[in-house]
């Protein structure tokens, strides 16, 4: 009866939440349920998934192979998509020209699709890839990009949020599981695991934080304080979340993405970035020498409940650095998500005793399945998205603001986890901030500053 009961006032909560933003957010069009359901499946866990016909625990061929009953429906997706863009009719002449990196850095991985030792396997997820594009040029050729950006984050969070709350408290088989080591238990909420949630939590807390700001900012009188309410208890469960989640990198990037949307709100912090790319040059530079320094490093660590090691990660980035390789590997890598594909024996012959996938760090991820020539492409995909959201800003952009904060935490959350290239919505955050909107039909960088909190 209880579970019964909860999982009520959860859909009712839910369908309330959709209603009330419904009426101040309405989808356009629609072709936005297609987004829709593509970014719920990216930070939730696949169909298969749901319905309990995962490949875990399969055969190498049958993980190789993957899901048909995914497949199917990330096909039917991407070929829905299509259609809509083909519909619109986009200049893509336009957008290639607008987005010359991160279209050379597309190219490439697509490319390397034919070194892979799997390239039926590289390529099936490389199909996915075009997915995670096509979805975002939906978004931004919709004819008001930003709410319908907004929008679709807003109703994510309404399911991501408290239906991870609901599987966690009242259906322990969907939301949480055991640690196969020391049999205790961890939560995953709607993902499928731990970081996993701390992936969930922190996109829907950095976007309800940063809403409920904006909606703070132009007078609690006149903001509607059941909207204010909802965003509280939402926030709330956001935080309860993470105390189960234990997932620090995730904690600290939604710190520091609400931190920096708060800041970007005075006026002279805008300012400031002007100098993006000195700051990230001089960050970069200090990350380098805390490594180098390591008693400053262990202090730092600790700070956030790690050990030295960052949970064993050093370990295995000192190995991944290490191990012998040839010159073709070197400068072109594995092939597009195809290192680990090798077998599954490939930790331990690293000399991991346990499953590796990733080399939880998503820079050298990306050097170990693109090589030099991959990891500088991505490289200059940052930076070219640094210096648009720089310009955004400058010009008056109240958007780009949300825009560079997921950028920052995307950039940060993938020192300790490889997401890029990732089919995830922290990969699916940065391509929509990497994307020139400014040359699409409908700029998502409109709206502009308001220094309410300025004048206060």
């Amino acid at each position: 009866m209880p579970q019964q009961l909860a999982l009520l006032i959860c859909v009712l909560f839910i369908l309330f939440l959709f209603d009330r933003d419904r009426r101040s957010r309405p989808f356009d069009s629609w072709s936005l349920w297609i987004p829709m359901l593509w970014v719920f499946l990216l930070g939730s866990r696949p169909v298969s998934s749901w319905l309990g016909a995962g490949i875990e625990g399969q055969m190498l061929e049958d993980y190789l192979e993957g899901s048909p009953l995914d497949r199917v429906v990330f096909s039917t997706l991407i070929g829905l998509g299509i259609l809509v863009l083909l519909r619109r009719k986009v200049d893509w002449a336009r957008i290639f020209e607008s987005n010359k990196w991160f279209l050379a850095f597309f190219l490439y991985c697509g490319m390397s699709v034919i070194w892979s030792d799997y390239s039926l396997t590289a390529f099936k997820r490389y199909v996915k890839e075009v997915g995670n594009v096509v979805m975002a040029i939906i978004i931004l050729t919709e004819h008001d990009p930003v709410k319908a950006m907004k929008a679709i984050l807003a109703r994510y969070s309404y399911l991501a949020v408290p239906l991870s709350v609901l599987f966690i408290k009242y259906y322990p088989s969907l939301g949480r599981y055991y640690d196969r080591w020391i049999w205790e238990p961890i939560y995953c909420g709607i993902s499928t695991g731990k970081n996993g949630l701390g992936a969930v939590v922190m996109i829907a807390g950095v976007f309800l934080i940063c809403d409920l700001m904006d909606m703070l900012s132009e007078g609690f009188r006149k903001a509607d304080k059941v909207d204010v309410s909802c965003r509280i208890v939402l926030i709330g469960m956001v935080f309860y979340l993470f105390s189960l989640a234990k997932s620090s990198t995730s904690l600290v990037c939604l710190i520091i993405g609400v931190v920096l949307y708060l800041l970007l709100r005075f006026t002279p912090a805008r300012e400031q970035v002007r100098y993006l790319g000195t700051y990230g040059l001089v960050i970069g530079t200090f990350s380098l020498f805390l490594y180098y320094y390591q008693g400053i490093l262990e202090a730092v660590v600790g700070l956030v409940g790690r050990n030295l090691t960052l949970t064993g990660r050093t370990d295995i980035w000192g190995v991944l650095v290490s191990r012998e390789t040839s010159v073709l590997s070197l400068f072109f890598g594995a092939g597009f998500e195809s290192y680990w594909l090798t077998d599954f024996g490939t930790a331990r012959k690293l000399g991991f005793y346990y499953l590796l996938n990733q080399a939880h760090n998503g820079y050298l991820e990306t050097y170990l399945q693109l090589g030099l020539v991959g990891l500088f492409l991505l490289v200059a995909v940052i930076v070219a998205t640094g210096a648009k959201l720089k310009w955004d800003i400058l010009e008056g952009s109240a958007h780009g603001m949300l825009l560079l904060s997921y950028f920052v935490i995307v950039i940060f959350y993938n020192w300790t986890e490889a997401i890029f290239n990732k089919l995830s919505l922290v990969w699916m955050m940065l391509i929509l901030c990497a994307l020139n909107h400014a040359d699409l039909p409908g700029s998502i960088t409109g709206g502009t500053v308001h220094d309410d909190m300025d004048t206060k």
